[in-house]
């Protein structure tokens, strides 16, 4: 007898992984394919999404059959913003420019100059600071003035969930959640796409695609499609979120005295908020919930120095695991170094992609471990700088902060960010949260529940481990405290040596 289940497509950028749950949100199965990111030179960072829709289909195949499911609606949960250009039949043209990607600087200057002519404040306008994170527009208009015969091939614009979405269902579109990173969009009473804005940026509006919330179907499983994944015709298909939106949709985040942290190859650290109350320290969208909106304060490579540091300078630690493995070797304190993460420049809160990574403080005694630590420590700095500018913005009473995804796994760092937080830190063992609020999409769209606010959707339970603060050493203090100055003292030479492109 087969299984009655939701699939949660959780795109993220390194892997795309498909998981399964009852309606009730019980874990059924779980498959996750690996996707290497593509870096042609320096600044642009893409995917391949052909590649990644194989992978995707694959994922499914596998997972059904494994599992005997009898699939009832499908969501999507996607980095963000993932731009990918598609031809009439939705094909993709070219790769898919990535959230990392930094090429549009020189397109947002002329963009903002230009809204800022039109008489009004470009963040009173749209609801978010101009950057190339938040303004994805102006990396489609990138598109427009340099790569001429892709661009006039194109027909619709979308992010990767609309094209996933389209090779299920044969139609598209874009979510409100992505939408609020476009910079022509107007978070603060969400709609449709702004004309005016849109006619600022130099967009030809006819490509956009229509924008549809997180929770409605954007269509159902063509039959050559069912066929192929063993799932049957004419399952509802929600358009989704961005990831931190649907992990927050899954959670049921929406205590305002409450945070959570996304920690993957980026670390987010979001607060949700009853009205559009936005400040320009955050990304500011949407939530899948109607009449709520979340902050995100986003650092671009927070969990991914960590992996760059495996991959690229200590390659004897194979297993992802290793920090739990060596810790007895490390030493709060870094022996005095400190790193600064901007690997691939940086969000929040300093906002700049000519930002970049290095160690500090380093002599003749630093070690190995000592390097490893100061890694560890900004990870928990960068989020507790964001932490700190919420406080002081927002007025809230931060009880705890509940911490998702597979950076959580490691129990050393967890401790460390307990203790620079000065605040409980709990995690939790359900690592598909992302997943399981795309699920909840696609029952949604299949109209198995009454809207996101549906009191009959059952949230995941949280089965935390709880990690109480302790009192942080004076090494690790006074590091905090280089840590805030050195980026200051060095933006200059940062942003005279190096280009974002």
């Amino acid at each position: 007898m087969s299984t009655k289940v939701l699939l949660g497509i959780d795109a993220g950028t390194s892997s795309v992984k498909v998981v399964a749950f009852t309606l009730s949100g019980v874990l059924v199965g779980r498959v996750s394919k690996k996707n290497n990111l593509i870096t042609p030179r320096p600044g642009l960072v893409e995917l391949d999404p052909v590649h990644y829709s194989n992978l995707m289909k694959s994922a499914i195949k596998q997972l059904v059959n494994e599992n005997n499911l009898d699939v009832l609606g499908i969501g999507f949960s996607s980095a963000c913003p993932c731009i990918t250009f598609m031809d009439e039949s939705y094909q993709p043209i070219g790769n898919s420019i990535t959230y990392l990607d930094n090429r549009a600087e020189k397109e947002l200057d002329q963009y903002v100059k230009k809204v800022s002519e039109n008489g009004t404040d470009y963040f009173e306008r749209i609801g978010n600071r101009a950057s190339i994170s938040t303004c994805f527009s102006c990396t489609i208009k990138w598109v427009k003035t340099h790569e001429v015969d892709r661009w006039e091939a194109t027909k619709h614009i979308g992010m990767l969930n609309s094209f996933l979405a389209a090779e299920l269902t044969g139609s598209s579109a874009v979510d409100y959640t992505q939408a609020s990173y476009s910079g022509i969009f107007n978070l603060s009473e969400p709609e449709s796409w702004d004309k005016e804005l849109v006619e600022l940026s130099g967009i030809d509006p006819e490509k956009l695609l229509p924008i549809l919330p997180s929770y409605e179907k954007v269509g159902i499983l063509r039959k050559e499609i069912a066929d192929e994944l063993y799932i049957r015709e004419g399952v509802a298909v929600a358009i989704g979120s961005g990831d931190t939106a649907a992990a927050a949709f899954g959670l049921g985040f929406t205590d305002p005295n409450r945070a959570f942290e996304s920690a993957g190859t980026s670390g987010v650290l979001t607060f949700c908020l009853d009205s559009p109350n936005f400040n320009p320290v955050f990304m500011n969208r949407c939530h899948v919930i109607p009449g709520k909106w979340l902050a995100h304060g986003a650092t671009s490579m927070n969990g991914g120095s960590i992996d760059w540091l495996r991959h690229n300078i200590f390659e004897e630690y194979v297993n992802p695991s290793f920090i739990d493995t060596i810790s007895s070797n490390l030493v709060r304190g870094a022996g005095g170094v400190v790193f600064l993460p901007y690997l691939a420049g940086e969000r929040s809160p300093i906002w700049n992609c000519r930002a970049k990574a290095i160690w500090y403080g380093m002599d003749i005694n630093t070690t190995k471990y000592d390097l490893i630590e100061a890694v560890l420590e900004a990870s928990a700095f960068s989020l507790n700088q964001i932490k700190n500018h919420a406080l002081k913005i927002f007025g809230i009473n931060l009880e705890s902060i509940i911490a998702v995804g597979n950076g959580t796994k490691c129990r050393y760092l967890s401790q460390l960010k307990a203790d620079v937080f000065s605040t409980d830190y709990m995690t939790t063992n359900i690592s598909d949260y992302a997943a399981w609020g795309a699920a909840l999409m696609g029952g949604c769209a299949a109209q198995l529940f009454d809207g996101p606010s549906d009191v009959y959707i059952e949230l995941q339970s949280e089965e935390n481990t709880l990690y109480s603060p302790h009192c942080l050493t004076e090494a690790v203090s006074k590091n905090f405290v280089t840590y805030e100055e050195l980026y200051p003292s060095l933006v200059e030479v940062m942003n005279k040596t190096y280009e974002c492109t």
